[in-house]
C-alpha cells in the first residue's frame, strides 16, 4: 500500500533534509520540489493548503507537507510523513543536545557561524522570487 508511495516519501526525505529557512522559505521549496519537480499538487492547491494551515496553530510547513501526504494516501501517509518530515531535524538537534554538552567552548573557533547570516538572506531571497509572483496577482483596470 505504501510502497507506492516511496517516490514521495524519498521527496519529502530529501526536502527535509534540505529545508531550512523557516516558513516562507519552505514554502519556495515545496512550490520547487513538490510542484515543479514533481507534480504530487498544483500551484493553486498548494496554496490553498498553505493559507489553511496559516490558520491553525502550529508550524504552517509541517502542517502543509502533512496535508499533501493525507491528499496522497490518507491518514497512514500522512503520519508517516510527518515522521520523516521531523526526523532528521530532531534526530540533530537531540545529538547537539547531548554533544555540546562536551565540546570544550575554547575549541570551537569563532568563525564557525560566519556563513549562517548569508545563507538565511539566501534562503528568503530564494523564497521571495519563487512566492511572489503567486502571491502577488496584479489586474489590469477595466
Amino acid at each position: 500500500m505504501l510502497i507506492r508511495h516511496f517516490h514521495f516519501l524519498k521527496a519529502v526525505f530529501l526536502h527535509s533534509m534540505t529545508a531550512v529557512g523557516g516558513p516562507q522559505a519552505h514554502l519556495a521549496m515545496m512550490l520547487k520540489t513538490f510542484v515543479r519537480q514533481t507534480p504530487y499538487v498544483t500551484e493553486d492547491e498548494l496554496m490553498e493548503y498553505n493559507a489553511f494551515c496559516q490558520l491553525l496553530p502550529g508550524a504552517s510547513s509541517t502542517q502543509t507537507l502533512t496535508l499533501i501526504g493525507y491528499k496522497r494516501g490518507g491518514v497512514p501517509l500522512a503520519v508517516l510523513t510527518l515522521i520523516i518530515w521531523i526526523l532528521p531535524a530532531c534526530t540533530l538537534m537531540g545529538a547537539f543536545s547531548f554533544l555540546l554538552h562536551y565540546i570544550d567552548q575554547k575549541a570551537i573557533k569563532h568563525d564557525v557561524f560566519k556563513f549562517i547570516a548569508p545563507m538565511a538572506a539566501g534562503f528568503l531571497l530564494f523564497a521571495c522570487f519563487t512566492a511572489f509572483p503567486l502571491a502577488i496577482k496584479i489586474q489590469s483596470p477595466g
